[in-house]
C-alpha cells in the first residue's frame, strides 16, 4: 500500500492550486478578447487538407461532406457552425455543439473532419500587439 507523507500531500496541493490559477487566468484573458463575428470563417479540413472555408456571416446553409471516410453534415447559422449529422459510431462530433468563437473546434476522428473558427484575412495591426520595430 502506498503511504503519502506530509510533503507529498503539500506538493499535490500546490500543483493543483497553480494549475487551477493558470486555467482561470487563461479563461479570463480569452473572455476579454474581442472579435467581429462578421470577420470569422470556419475552415473545414478533411484528412488534413482544406476542404472548404465558409464565412460565418453568410446566412443559414448546410454543408454536405461525403468522402471515402464517411458522411458529415455541418449547419452554418447565427454566426457559428454545428455538426448536425455524422455517420461515425459514437457521434462525439455532434455532441461538441455549436461553435462561434475563434479557436473553437469540432473534430470527427473516424471521418477525419476537423472544423476550426479562424479570423478571416490579414490580421489587424492594432490587434497583434506590436507597436514598433527596433533595430
Amino acid at each position: 500500500m502506498l503511504k503519502l507523507k506530509r510533503g507529498d500531500v503539500l506538493l499535490i496541493v500546490i500543483l493543483l492550486v497553480l494549475g487551477s490559477a493558470w486555467l482561470l487566468f487563461r479563461q479570463a484573458l480569452e473572455s476579454r478578447q474581442s472579435y467581429d463575428p462578421a470577420k470569422l470563417v470556419a475552415e473545414i479540413n478533411v484528412n488534413g487538407e482544406l476542404y472548404k472555408s465558409v464565412p460565418l456571416d453568410s446566412g443559414e446553409q448546410n454543408i454536405d461532406i461525403r468522402t471515402e471516410y464517411g458522411h458529415n453534415i455541418l449547419k452554418v447559422y447565427d454566426h457559428g457552425i454545428q455538426m448536425i449529422y455524422a455517420d461515425c459510431p459514437k457521434k462525439i462530433s455532434m455532441q461538441m455543439g455549436f461553435i462561434s468563437q475563434p479557436n473553437e473546434t469540432i473534430i470527427c476522428v473516424p471521418n477525419r473532419v476537423y472544423v476550426e473558427i479562424v479570423p478571416n484575412g490579414a490580421p489587424d495591426p492594432a490587434e497583434d500587439g506590436i507597436d514598433a520595430y527596433v533595430r
